[in-house]
């Protein structure tokens, strides 16, 4: 279940995932513009009818995923702190065989 990842896997995951929300907002807009609708003003009418009580609750998911994903990370981290060898104290030195 573990896997072990280098903090470039994690950064390429990171990407992809920002790639893929980047791909579903272009798809928005495509949608609204089949629909005859500028993207830019659906958002503004968004925007407005979002209440401060709809606002509050967004930034608090927003927050509690935040910390999720920090909560991960420190857990990932810790775990390879703990599965990598202990340094060597380099070349034994030979004793004398009688």
């Amino acid at each position: 279940m573990s896997q072990k990842k280098t903090p470039e896997q994690i950064h390429a995951d990171a990407e992809r995932a920002l790639d893929n929300a980047r791909r579903a907002l272009a798809q928005a807009d495509e949608f609204y513009r089949d629909q005859g609708l500028d993207p830019e003003k659906v958002r503004a009418v968004s925007a407005q009818r979002l209440g401060a009580k709809e606002r509050e609750e967004a930034e608090s998911l927003f927050r509690q995923d935040l910390e999720a994903v920090e909560n991960e990370v420190a857990q990932e981290l810790a775990r390879q702190s703990f599965a990598a060898p202990a340094a060597s104290g380099g070349i034994k030195k030979m004793r004398p065989m009688v």
